[in-house]
């Protein structure tokens, strides 16, 4: 299962690749950068990349098509691999949390309840 330590590691590694090249990229490593500041003040960070990745991808359409817009802006460039592997675990994520439960996962959380 994808947590916040995850997607900590996997910006933490594109602003590295973003640093790497040349200055027009400095913008994007400040953006990603100030994402990470603002995860790690989060006080239940799991909560918080979950309500991100569902916000991000409501659906499939939505991750192709953010690939899709990095893919032609870094063709060429390891900085859309490191991209892809954020936004891979993001979805992950987002798919977990949009699933349909299941009948017994809903009797659990009743009980858990006290219903």
């Amino acid at each position: 299962m994808v947590d916040h330590k995850n997607i900590e590691l996997a910006q933490v590694k594109v602003i590295k690749t973003a640093l790497r090249k040349d200055r027009k990229y400095d913008n994007l490593a400040k953006n990603y950068g100030d994402y990470l500041k603002k995860l790690r003040a989060e006080k239940n960070l799991n909560d918080y990349i979950k309500a991100v990745a569902t916000k991000m991808f409501l659906n499939e359409e939505a991750y192709t098509l953010r690939l899709e817009n990095y893919r032609k802006r870094y063709k060429n460039n390891n900085l859309f691999a490191s991209l892809e592997e954020l936004y891979e675990l993001y979805y992950q994520i987002a798919k977990e949390e949009n699933r349909e439960r299941s009948d017994d996962e809903i009797e659990q959380m009743l009980k858990a309840m006290t219903i």
